[in-house]
């Protein structure tokens, strides 16, 4: 009797839900993923000299830490590990740069955040939008709005109000609105989770960087 087909139907439950575990993981580390590292630092840090990668993992205690005033909520997939990018000009630490998915009107859009040595808002870009506009919001002056902005200073502006003067200002009235709070919502997502999981102030005492 051939035994090999036995073994196989007896295994073939487990090895389904092996592979898709796997698949579940490679779609939850892709959900939040920078694609192309090399183009958009060279971009957002056009004087930089190189830069390395260190796997963030978000648990789901570090969900359950979120303080209740920020803005926005992690997705399942989020729960993970996400590479977060540390750019150097020489030996000097000049800003860190994540990926991050928000909910907008037409599903989802990855936007990818730079954040400064002291943990502000620099720069970002849309990677991936299905909504219209998206083009628009990603060459506009938005950025200008942020820049520099921290934690702690978004939090105390954070309202509808502001949003909308925001979207205002930038001219990008015809825009969708959830793309604007996409944008912000992810920018403080940067923030935080480079705070409470990579904890880069606290490693050193001093800002990071200097």
């Amino acid at each position: 009797m051939n035994l090999f087909l036995p073994l196989l139907r007896a295994l073939r439950w487990p090895l389904l839900a092996l592979v898709l575990a796997g698949a579940g993981e490679a779609g939850a580390q892709t959900f939040c993923s920078v694609r192309e590292p090399n183009r958009l630092i060279r971009e957002m840090f056009p004087r930089h000299t190189g830069f390395r990668t260190e796997m963030l993992e978000i648990t789901a205690e570090t969900a359950a830490k979120l303080p209740a005033d920020l803005p926005f909520v992690f997705d399942r997939r989020e729960v993970t590990r996400h590479p977060l990018f540390i750019v150097m000009e020489g030996e000097r630490i000049v800003g860190y740069v994540q990926a991050r998915t928000q909910p907008t009107r037409w599903g989802l859009t990855e936007y990818v955040w730079a954040l400064d040595p002291q943990l502000a808002l620099l720069d970002f870009r849309v990677q991936r939008s299905r909504e219209p506009g998206a083009d628009r919001l990603a060459s506009s002056q938005l950025v200008v709005g942020l820049r520099g902005l921290s934690l702690d200073e978004v939090r105390r502006r954070w309202s509808a109000a502001w949003l909308k003067e925001l979207q205002s200002r930038q001219g990008l009235a015809g825009v969708d609105p959830t793309l604007v709070e996409g944008a912000v919502a992810a920018g403080l997502k940067t923030i935080w989770l480079t705070q409470e999981i990579w904890q880069v102030n606290r490693r050193s005492g001093a800002p990071a960087g200097l």
